[in-house]
């Protein structure tokens, strides 16, 4: 199916009134599992310069889907892939290949977040491209006002795919926030998925 653009999507499924970070974190308060606000969120936080958000990414732990699940009873839960969502009924399983999850209060209200299921082994993070880029779980962000998220250099990771104006955007704001360390880990990332990634220019 082809993906729809920003404006159908909300047609057929309605708007998006997406959280601020602390709301991001109030809506997680006393969740029993790990998370971390992406996106373009999580980049101002690191230091990137302000801009609009048009949704709040969350990063979780597919492992955790049982207690996400139980969170978020009271939410509706949407799967979304290629361009369409469908109910994530709470007597149903997640359906194979689905890795995002819209969340709203009901029918009437505008959707809040995008929780993104990440896969995770023996307390490390794998990025879901290729697994044999990974970080330890507690090496995979930082808190900035009481909201955990994604550190510089894994924001950049997802965002070197598709490398939108907002997304150049934000690499250029956030470039010289990443340390040396931070820098190594990206380019390599970068050279086994994306090997000719104009990015590696300026991270040497």
């Amino acid at each position: 199916m082809a993906e729809l653009d920003e404006a159908e999507l909300d047609r057929l499924y309605g708007s998006w009134a997406p959280l601020t970070p602390p709301e991001v974190a109030e809506l997680f308060a006393g969740a029993p599992f790990r998370w971390w606000l992406a996106g373009g969120w999580a980049a101002e936080l690191s230091g990137a310069a302000p801009r609009l958000h048009s949704d709040t990414d969350v990063v979780v732990l597919f492992d955790d889907l049982p207690a996400i699940r139980a969170h978020f009873a009271a939410f509706h839960l949407w799967e979304a892939h290629d361009g369409s969502l469908r109910p994530l009924l709470p007597d149903e399983d997640l359906r194979d290949e689905r890795e995002q999850l819209w969340v709203r209060r009901d029918a009437g209200s505008p959707w809040l977040c995008d929780l993104l299921l990440t896969p995770s082994a023996n307390g490390r993070w794998l990025f879901k491209r290729d697994h044999a880029i990974t970080l330890p779980l507690d090496e995979l962000g930082a808190t900035t006002d009481g909201v955990p998220h994604l550190k510089p250099s894994v924001v950049l990771l997802h965002k070197a795919r598709r490398v939108r104006p907002k997304d150049e955007q934000d690499f250029a704001s956030l470039l010289p926030a990443l340390d040396h360390a931070e820098r190594t880990w990206l380019d390599g990332a970068l050279a086994r998925t994306q090997p000719d990634h104009p990015w590696r220019a300026h991270l040497g």
